[in-house]
Parts: C-alpha cells; sequence; structure tokens
C-alpha cells in the first residue's frame, strides 16, 4: 500500500517539477505573452506575474530550456482518459501530425494532472479537437508554456528549436 502511495507522490514531484511557489515576476522584465516578433516564445504565466496565489514556473519558458525536453510534437487530442483513481493523472491521446523529438508513429499518449487550463501549467485547456504543441519529460505533458495551443508561428519556433 505505502508503495503504490509513493510511486503516485514521486509521479506528482516529477509532473511538477516545472512549477514552483516563487513570487510573481515583473511582466517588465520577462517579455511578453506568447510569441513575439523575434520567434522568441514567452509563457504567458511568467510573464503576466500568474494566476493570483499560485506562484510562477521554476522554468522560464524560451527556446534553450523547450530544446530540454525528451518529446515534443504537434497534435490533435483525441480522446482524454480520465484516470480510475483521485491521486492519478489523466491520459491524453492525440493523433499526431508531425513529431519534432522522442516519438514515432501516429498516436502518442501522454499524462497530465491538469486538462482544464485553471492550474498553474497556464492556459492550456485540453478538449477534443484541440491542436497543440506539446512538450514533456517521461510521458507527463509539460505546462508552464512548454505545450501550447498551435499557431504556425509557435510551430516555427518548435522547428528552429528541434530542427528537421
Amino acid at each position: 500500500m505505502f508503495r503504490h502511495l509513493f510511486a503516485a507522490a514521486a509521479i506528482a514531484v516529477a509532473a511538477l517539477t516545472a512549477c514552483s511557489d516563487g513570487a510573481d515576476p515583473d511582466p517588465a522584465e520577462t517579455g511578453t505573452t506568447g510569441s513575439d516578433a523575434a520567434g522568441e516564445l514567452t509563457d504567458p504565466i511568467v510573464a503576466e506575474g500568474g494566476p493570483s496565489g499560485l506562484g510562477s514556473c521554476a522554468f522560464e519558458f524560451g527556446p534553450q530550456t523547450l530544446a530540454e525536453r525528451q518529446f515534443a510534437f504537434d497534435g490533435t487530442v483525441a480522446d482524454i482518459v480520465e484516470p480510475e483513481a483521485l491521486d492519478a493523472p489523466y491520459g491524453v491521446v492525440f493523433e499526431v501530425t508531425r513529431w519534432y523529438r522522442g516519438g514515432e508513429g501516429t498516436t502518442a499518449t501522454v499524462k497530465t494532472y491538469d486538462v482544464s487550463g485553471t492550474s498553474l501549467a497556464g492556459d492550456l485547456g485540453l478538449e477534443e479537437g484541440e491542436r497543440i504543441l506539446a512538450s514533456g519529460d517521461d510521458d507527463f505533458l509539460w505546462g508552464c508554456g512548454f505545450s501550447m495551443p498551435y499557431t504556425d508561428q509557435d510551430a516555427g519556433v518548435f522547428e528552429d528549436v528541434f530542427g528537421s
């Protein structure tokens, strides 16, 4: 029993590694939200100081930190599988349009503890049919700007970061 509880806690810690309870940054120092004209990506939670009381992301989102992710792809949410246990992650099944790193095939299933977009993970409300630029580690989808709704401009940044 304690092994299962410990394993669930370890998974939760791994999934939340990208976030901390740090002080809200000054928006003037962190840049703009979304993609700016220079092709840089800036996490909207970090740039706008984050939701009140939730803190800020531990890793500032940008091309260098994006390049450190184990997987990255462009895909459309095909299904969201609710966990059987309250402390277990959701499974999100994607129809993959393009792999940038870490996988192959036409589908990918990743885990996340937040599908609503209401947590520190940012404004990524996952819904069936939504096209996402996804990235993460150890089969967990990262929030804090590392996964985002698809735009041509942001797809260009993924291409620049991960190459062909």
